[in-house]
């Protein structure tokens, strides 16, 4: 039963990634079907599939303060979403002139790419190992002694952990960041891929100039897919702002597909893989995945290793 302090009119159903973001991979004229590979168990299942639903979590975005259920599900939706898909950086995505982007679309890249990562299901879940890995003293992780408390309280306290996870996911982007962060803008020449976790982190070459602020952090990259054939990577750091906006090359954008893929086999909260079916074969069997049938409005991968499986998609 609904509590007396969540409103009626608060949606239940949050997604953890906009649909306005979804609409951008639409594989019909209407905008309002994607092609996705989904987890359902063992089984992952590539077909087309509603916008409306995918990408989303029953009161995901909800915390207890003083005995209440609270929702910022609205609030997201108010302060981040709408401003974004509003803005003239957004526009320029959806119609497909990312040639136009540039350093005046900074701003908006940079919160993109950190506000699709914060607030998904993977994001909270890696908080949650990071705090059971500063509670073992076997872990090979180094963590300072404030970090060590401040996880010892996330362990103590679930909810806590909860509200924390969604202040972040309503915080806007600390502009001192994304001032000196690099970003990139790279088009690309095949049709690119991205998730319901659209924001993920790869590795990256090391540079003297990036942020890493645990001992022994491997360095690494945020890539975000902001249309088919448009890939935003951001890296923190002491760049001074460094921007560009180029072309890669077919190489380029087939690793970056096999990132995303590779996040899909890997980790159970990324549950649908937004995709066509180039190259989709070849990447699933190269992972953990056997092909079961191929149809050419459905394709069946069965999970050949032990390892996580995830659940029923959304």
């Amino acid at each position: 039963m609904r509590s007396k302090a969540v409103s009626n009119n608060e949606p239940r159903d949050h997604h953890i990634v906009p649909q306005f973001f979804l609409k951008n991979f639409a594989v019909d004229e209407e905008r309002t079907r994607v092609a996705t590979l989904a987890k359902d168990g063992r089984m992952a299942v590539w077909k087309e599939r509603s916008i409306r639903g995918i990408g989303y979590e029953r009161d995901f975005y909800v915390h207890i303060e003083h005995g209440h259920p609270v929702s910022v599900e609205t609030r997201i939706n108010r302060t981040i979403e709408t401003p974004i898909s509003q803005s003239d950086t957004w526009a320029k995505i959806e119609s497909g002139q990312a040639e136009a982007l540039d350093r005046s679309d900074r701003p908006i890249l940079y919160a993109l790419v950190r506000h699709l990562e914060a607030r998904t299901p993977h994001y909270f879940a890696t908080g949650n190992e990071l705090s059971e890995m500063a509670g073992d003293p076997g872990s090979d992780m180094p963590f300072t002694e404030e970090e060590r408390r401040l996880y010892a309280l996330r362990r103590s306290a679930p909810e806590f952990a909860k509200l924390m996870f969604n202040v972040e996911a309503t915080r806007r982007s600390d502009e001192r960041n994304f001032d000196s962060a690099l970003i990139l803008v790279q088009r690309s020449p095949i049709r690119l891929r991205t998730s319901t976790t659209p924001a993920i982190a790869v590795p990256s070459p090391y540079h003297a100039a990036m942020d890493l602020p645990l001992p022994g952090m491997v360095p690494f990259r945020r890539i975000l897919t902001v249309n088919p054939y448009t890939l935003v990577t951001v890296v923190d750091g002491s760049f001074e702002g460094h921007f560009s906006n180029t072309m890669m090359n077919e190489e380029m954008a087939a690793a970056a597909n096999r990132d995303f893929a590779s996040h899909f086999a890997l980790f159970p909260n990324v549950r649908h893989l937004v995709t066509d079916r180039d190259r989709l074969i070849e990447d699933m069997t190269w992972g953990p995945f056997e092909l079961i049938s191929d149809s050419p409005a459905k394709i069946v991968f069965k999970r050949t290793d032990p390892a996580r499986f995830g659940h029923k998609p959304a």
